[in-house]
């Protein structure tokens, strides 16, 4: 039962995702909003954002948008704020947001209770919070330029498992600012020339802090009742007041293969941080061959790294460093192998050919690093090394967004960048096209418009009258004027451009049309208009024929649209081309009265040429051919002799007689002679029951076979429909095997 359940919750979930519609982009040009394309915008939609200035605050709370802008070059796109609000105020988790210069907002990025969201190549500046988050988890701050905002540059609080990398975030009162925030992995940032702190990570616990430059500031990487934090990697040099500080409330901090050149290296209050590791082979920060402690210098050179003995010249002081004062010890303090200078490191850039595009995507990768000896390029960033090349093509053949990495390595140590290559799913738009059977006639003309567009979903008609629709195939009638008809194509992509034609209609002279343009009754109407109202017409289908003075018309309608199979008739005038048209009805026109005369198989109407053409001037010998289902007969039980024709015309019904022309697997065809054209319906009488049969001397016993072999079928049938009626129920089914499932269920508990 509980598989059962199970599978009834997929199928569901399954049903509901098939749903989603799919994702499109949204063009922004810089006379337009970037809000009101975020307001338009559905989850997985990319809004693409040409250069300019912008100057509005965006809210976004659609979830899983890209937001980038076009060139992927922020000093191209600018986007400035209201005074004290956020330029980017993101409520919605799996955002992205590439490529803009940010300025003067109270924040220029700021998400609150978001996750999943990347900003990525970004210039923040004149701000007083450059990004911000609060309550956020699991996003990626990474490749932006955060520099000279009033305050901080990243903040992060009560924030958890976020990703701050490869930024570059300059004077600002405070680099990163970091509070009550847990689990974050800050590394490869250079968060220099800050006024107040390089990093102020302050009540988080169990952070990652590698590979970064904290340098010219006050303090390098200040850690404030801070735990389980490991500080590695990183360079932290010439700060005014110390590298690293920690207060009495920090606990269990593990700080290693760090190079520190301050005045004061450590200022630290609490006994309970670890300064080394275990010696473990592999190149530290310094270029020695084991990582162990850090690499202790001062900026006039008579640091404990700079002057140590290294009798064996394995990288490792022979003694420990010792500061008692300020609580360190370092059992494993590095010393320069040749270089007792700040080491080298290698810096990691590339350019790539384009950063978006249209599936399937080329990208030139070129590796433009300094320092660097080697390098792995993880395409996908999925861990995986795609190339080593320092340059290389790569082709992303799937719509998505990817983050390529590039991690360049030398003797002392290794370095990474990665950057942001989206790429769409080709946008195919409509394209409008269309024929008409006539553009010229005479009034009223009856146009059949067919539809040509490429990629449409669906379309819009304008008749030039005033009329309008949006059938695939409309027929339109006009009265005596000149009208340009246009098509608009549309899909989810868009709309095409129209596409028109002119229609001329004219007045037809009575000398020419044998005074044929008034309406009459016998000649059914008109092709020129419709009569019947187009919500009742279930489909029509139209034939063209030349009409010549002697000879025989036949209008077959090859399509097989309506019950008609053709109409013919001798020509006694020359008219030239005209249309004749078959429209099969829903249901009885509302223009007839009811029809008293067996079971109706079908309601049609036959309006030949332009209102009055179809008289007795103009032609004779008039027969419509007309075919019916062999299924209708054997499920209604008609009789085939009994099936008619019949014509209404002056408010009453007549009944044609008619004659069987052939018939195939599916239908019977007949014909009947018409004295004229308009509303018809073709009927027929069910079998009546013969109670008692008369039986002959020679053939008693044939008819008694031949009754009991009727009848017998027929009260089986009706025997079977009262056994069956309870299997007829809706949903019977589903509920008997259920009831099965619950009873075989209980039936195994006991």
């Amino acid at each position: 039962m509980r598989k059962l359940i199970i599978l009834l919750m997929v199928m569901l979930i399954f049903a509901l995702v098939s749903g989603i519609a799919a994702a499109k982009e949204i063009s922004v040009n810089s006379t337009d909003s970037i809000q009101n394309a975020v307001n338009n915008a559905a989850s997985g939609d990319v809004i693409i954002v040409k250069p300019g200035t912008y100057s509005e605050n965006i809210k976004v709370t659609t979830q899983s948008l890209v937001i980038r802008s076009e060139s992927g070059k922020p000093e191209n796109t600018i986007i400035k704020a209201v005074p004290n609000t956020s330029v980017f105020n993101v409520a919605a988790s799996n955002t992205t947001i590439s490529g803009f210069r940010i300025e003067s907002g109270e924040t220029g990025i700021y998400l609150v209770r978001c996750s999943g969201c990347t900003i990525i190549n970004n210039e923040l500046s004149d701000n007083k919070h450059g990004i911000s988050l609060s309550s956020s988890n699991n996003n990626n701050i990474s490749e932006n330029q955060v520099n000279s905002n009033k305050m901080y540059g990243i903040q992060l609080v009560n924030s958890e498992g976020n990703k701050l990398l490869n930024n570059n975030v300059n004077l600002n009162e405070r680099g990163i600012n970091h509070i009550n925030s847990n689990k974050s992995t800050i590394s490869g940032n250079n968060v220099s020339n800050n006024v107040e702190f390089g990093m102020w990570i302050s009540y988080s616990n169990d952070n990652e802090i590698s590979g970064n430059t904290a340098n010219e500031t006050s303090r390098g990487i200040f850690l404030d009742s801070s735990g389980d934090n490991t500080v590695s990697g990183n360079i932290v040099a010439f700060n005014n007041v110390s590298g690293f500080y920690e207060c009495p409330a920090c606990h269990r901090n593990l700080v290693f293969n760090n190079y520190v050149n301050n005045a004061l290296n450590a200022d630290i209050n609490t006994r309970d941080t670890t300064w080394n590791i275990e010696m473990t082979s592999g190149r530290n920060i310094v270029g020695g061959k084991y990582i162990g402690g850090n690499f202790w210098a001062k900026p006039d050179g008579t640091g404990f790294s700079q002057t140590a003995t290294d009798a064996n010249g394995d990288g490792i002081a022979d003694s420990s460093y010792i500061d008692s004062k300020n609580y360190v010890t370092d059992y494993l303090p590095l010393v320069p192998v040749s270089n007792p200078q700040q080491p080298v490191l290698p810096v990691a850039n590339f350019s790539t050919s384009v950063t978006s595009g249209y599936a399937p995507l080329t990208v030139q990768f070129t590796d433009l690093s300094e320092n660097a000896v080697s390098r792995s390029w993880d395409i996908n960033n999925d861990g995986t090394v795609d190339n080593t090349s320092k340059s290389f093509v790569y082709v992303y053949q799937e719509p998505g967004n990817y983050t390529a990495k590039l991690t360049v390595s030398n003797e002392n140590g290794t370095d990474s960048k990665i950057k942001e290559i989206i790429v769409s799913k080709f946008m195919i738009y409509p394209v409008a096209d269309f024929s008409a059977n006539v553009t010229s006639g005479y009034s009223p003309l009856s146009v059949l418009f067919t539809d040509k567009s490429q990629n449409a979903t669906s379309r819009n008609w304008d008749f030039g009258d005033g009329s309008n629709s949006t059938e695939q195939n409309p027929i339109h009638t006009y009265p005596t004027g000149t009208y340009t008809v246009s098509l608009t194509a549309i899909n989810e992509n868009g709309t095409s451009p129209a596409k028109t034609a002119t229609i001329t209609v004219t007045t037809e002279e009575s000398s020419s049309s044998g005074g044929g343009s008034h309406h009459s009754s016998g000649g059914g109407g008109g092709a020129g208009g419709s009569p019947e109202p187009q919500t009742n017409v279930q489909v029509k289908e139209l034939s063209q024929a030349r009409v010549t003075n002697g000879k025989p018309v036949l209008f077959d309608f090859t399509k097989n649209a309506t019950c008609v199979a053709y109409v013919s008739f001798d020509a006694k005038k020359t008219a030239g081309k005209i249309t004749t048209i078959s429209e099969q009805l829903k249901a009885k026109s509302t223009l007839v009265s009811v029809l008293d005369s067996g079971e109706v198989y079908k309601y049609f109407n036959l309006w030949v040429g332009n209102s009055g053409f179809a008289t007795e001037k103009n032609i004779e010998n008039p027969v419509v051919c007309f075919k019916v289902e062999k299924s209708w007969l054997q499920d209604k039980k008609i009789d085939q002799s009994s099936i008619t024709l019949n014509r209404y015309n002056d408010k009453k019904w007549s009944q044609l007689p008619v004659k069987l022309l052939k018939e195939d697997s599916k239908y019977l065809y007949f014909t009947a002679e018409t004295p004229g054209f308009s509303f018809f319906a073709i009927t027929g009488k069910a079998v009546e029951k013969v109670a008692d049969a008369k039986p002959s001397t020679d053939t008693s016993k044939l008819d008694q076979n031949s009754t009991a072999s009727e009848t017998e079928p027929e009260q089986k049938t009706e025997q079977e429909e009262g056994k069956n009626k309870t299997t007829s129920i809706p949903g019977f089914e589903a509920l008997y095997v259920v009831a099965c499932l619950v009873m075989a269920f209980l039936h195994r508990r006991k």
